[in-house]
């Protein structure tokens, strides 16, 4: 089966299940093709985060992380504590095993709901897939992330930059059809 045939099925497959999703379905898999970011924007209850979990599960060899963000997030949440080891060698290096630095396939659930600090501290990290590591810039294996959020940011919250790193971008409706909906639950996916 060649590369096409097989985006193509697993395309099918998740349709199958997420009923009225075939654009974002059809956007998560050219994020993982062209190595750009996709943001899924929807009211809660959507399946955005089911849908990239299961998306992801399907990607060969993926290192998967997920995490959900709030105001009060730090830094170690995203990119591992500091190494108490190296602290002591003066060095600010990071445990990044597990952590977003770590992942090829990374979902951020609620990303406009942090600090300005650590969303200036993923601007790196999405664009030019670099970590900063005790104040070297250490190139990482990301290929997408997928960010999403239940409302758009507010234009005062100034994140026009930080927009930026998300190429594509979709909003996920509620289910329309009530049959759609019934079928979905009765799955057995």
């Amino acid at each position: 089966m060649d590369t096409l045939q097989k985006i193509k099925a697993i395309e099918k497959d998740l349709n199958s299940f997420f009923m009225e999703r075939n654009e974002e379905i059809h956007g998560l898999m050219l994020s993982v093709l062209s190595g750009l970011n996709i943001l899924l924007i929807g009211t809660p209850g959507t399946a955005k985060s089911m849908l990239t979990e299961s998306w992801a599960k399907t990607i060969k060899n993926s290192k998967y992380f997920g995490w959900q963000l709030h105001q009060f997030s730090t830094p170690e949440e995203l990119f591992g504590p500091f190494s108490l080891a190296q602290l002591e060698n003066d060095k600010y290096t990071r445990i990044t095993k597990g952590k977003l630095p770590d992942a090829n396939i990374a979902f951020i659930d609620e990303i406009f709901k942090c600090s300005h600090g650590n969303l200036n501290a993923l601007l790196s990290l999405l664009n030019e897939r670099v970590f900063y590591d005790d104040g070297q810039a250490v190139p990482i294996d990301l290929i997408s992330v997928v960010g999403a959020s239940n409302e758009i940011p507010e234009e005062s919250d100034k994140l026009d930059a930080f927009m930026d790193r998300f190429h594509l971008k979709y909003v996920v409706d509620p289910i329309v059809e009530n049959s759609n909906f019934k079928q979905m639950l009765n799955s057995k996916k």
